[in-house]
């Protein structure tokens, strides 16, 4: 299980749960939900989550949700604002079509979202390490290389406030108010993008001609907590007969988004997505999250590769290695071994980056 929630809980004293308000809205918007599972507070790891109602068998359909639900840049109300802007709102991250759709269906008391929204009343309670002081950010994460990748995050969300978010606000006085819609709450929305948001996979003939599928938001979908070893996934591809299980009530091909089990599911034990094979710190980083030794079975040991070669000039008793190192650490860059951004990643059983590692030793042992 998890060791820290990624959601935040109901404070003492708050207004009524959500939660049934949100499910009628599933009910309206097309949600499937099997009368197996059902969403829950009580039992879940962090926050809300998933439950067995009954058994549950391998392959079995826990809930589909149509792509109407779906809260993504192509769904919004401003969708053709978007789509004229489509140009100017290119960045380095790829969510500035999407984190402006959430800062306008957030903001709108009439959103076809709200209910869905009504999940989440404060961004800020994601535990996010950008929300946590530099400080404690600094002395708690040192060496995990989680405060260098926070520090780019808001590098980045800044740079994109100020130069596309802002300018497209200006453009559109009538939808958004800089007051309202402030540096703040984009971050605090980059932040719940990082958490919950979920990439459709590209098919093979596409993944060489274009990059990676825009964000999108799938609700119910984000309800179900990680783990490594978890018991079902996420499917965006037709589902015909390959299952041979129970089935939900109205299958809808390629126009719904399935999440079915992938091991039998206990009546009452939490049902568990997979954010994909992360390390821990990953999980801190983008999630708020990580997990007790010893559940991630995917856990990894990062070592930057700036860090190597730091150590080697430090090493080095001459002007004449020093010079060697730089020849040697440009010569791996040429090969592609290494690079600035770039580490070596040790796994529970094995060196994921071998070969970039191996050929670092054999390059490095060598006395030109």
């Amino acid at each position: 299980m998890a060791s820290a929630p990624k959601r935040p809980k109901a404070a003492a004293g708050s207004s009524a749960d959500p939660l049934p308000a949100f499910l009628a809205w599933c009910g309206r918007a097309g949600v499937e939900l099997s009368p197996k599972v059902r969403l829950s507070r009580a039992g879940a790891v962090a926050g809300y989550g998933m439950l067995a109602a009954q058994e549950l068998e391998e392959g079995e359909v826990l809930f589909s949700v149509p792509r109407s639900a779906l809260l993504s840049q192509h769904t919004s109300a401003i969708q053709h604002l978007l789509r004229e802007a489509q140009e100017s709102l290119q960045s380095q991250s790829g969510w500035v079509p999407l984190l402006l759709a959430l800062l306008h269906e957030y903001t709108t008391s009439n959103s076809h979202w709200q209910p869905y929204f009504s999940l989440w009343k404060d961004f800020r309670s994601l535990d996010h390490p950008m929300f946590w002081p530099e400080e404690e950010r600094t002395r708690l994460l040192q060496g995990t290389g989680i405060p260098e990748a926070v520090e780019k995050d808001l590098a980045n969300i800044h740079l994109e406030y100020s130069s596309i978010i802002l300018p497209f606000m200006e453009a559109h006085p009538t939808v958004f108010d800089p007051k309202l819609h402030t540096l703040e709450l984009y971050k605090q929305l980059v932040a719940f993008v990082m958490a919950y948001s979920f990439q459709e996979p590209l098919e093979e003939e596409d993944e060489d001609e274009k990059g990676p599928n825009p964000p999108m938001m799938v609700p119910v979908a984000d309800i179900l907590n990680h783990v490594a070893n978890h018991n079902a996934n996420l499917e965006y591809s037709p589902w015909w007969d390959r299952h041979s299980s129970e089935r939900l009530s109205s299958p809808c091909l390629q126009q719904c988004l399935r999440m079915v089990t992938t091991q039998p599911v206990s009546k009452g034990q939490e049902i568990f997505n997979t954010y994909g094979q992360m390390a821990n710190w990953q999980l801190l980083h983008m999630y708020g999250f990580a997990e007790p030794y010893p559940g991630n079975t995917n856990d990894t040991a990062d070592i930057q590769m700036v860090t190597v070669r730091k150590a080697a000039l430090q090493r080095a008793r001459s002007e004449a290695q020093q010079q060697l190192v730089s020849e040697q650490w440009d010569f791996l860059c040429q090969l592609e071994m290494v690079g600035e951004e770039g580490a070596f990643v040790l796994g529970w059983d094995e060196v994921l980056t071998e070969e970039e590692l191996a050929t670092t030793l054999k390059v490095s042992s060598a006395k030109w």
